[in-house]
């Protein structure tokens, strides 16, 4: 069995090839974003990462004619596409190594079975892990605001570059 690579690892923006957005106050998010990072399997990708009620968060949202401040599900932003609940669990699951990439295969469930199970683990997220993690604030990995190079990697426009701390 591998052994899972620590959070911690440096992620230049010229690595990343995605934005995870999700609830950062909660627990049970802020575990599973630390699983996935630690199962990546590119150590020259990886994501950025931010909170869905974050500046950074609430300025894509609006540029997807999104409110993600209302939002309790986790947004996925990679090739310039805005993918949401299920949909950005099975693309976030081609990002795995091993045995773990299988959970891409989650696509081949129609999305309303899916999205259904999605949302049935939703509403109970946060009794699901207590509340003992750290925040993921501090991890390199997050960030504030898209600069130019980050904004091209992920294949969104520049004007999004100018989000206020």
């Amino acid at each position: 069995m591998q052994r899972a690579r620590p959070i911690t690892a440096e992620a230049g923006a010229s690595g990343i090839d995605g934005l995870l957005l999700f609830d950062a106050d909660c627990p049970f998010c802020r575990r599973a974003v630390r699983w996935l990072l630690a199962h990546e399997r590119d150590a020259g990708a990886g994501l950025a990462l931010s909170g869905l009620d974050s500046a950074l968060g609430q300025h894509v949202g609006r540029h997807f004619g999104r409110d993600l401040a209302r939002c309790d599900t986790i947004r996925y932003v990679t090739g310039g596409e805005l993918y949401e609940e299920s949909e950005a669990l099975w693309r976030l699951g081609r990002r795995l190594r091993g045995g773990w990439r299988l959970l891409a295969w989650l696509r081949l469930v129609p999305a309303p079975l899916r999205n259904a199970v999605y949302r049935g683990v939703g509403r109970y997220r946060r009794r699901l892990a207590p509340d003992t993690d750290a925040r993921l604030e501090d991890d390199p990995r997050w960030r504030e605001r898209l600069d130019a190079t980050l904004c091209s990697r992920l294949g969104l426009p520049t004007t999004l570059c100018e989000v206020p701390r």
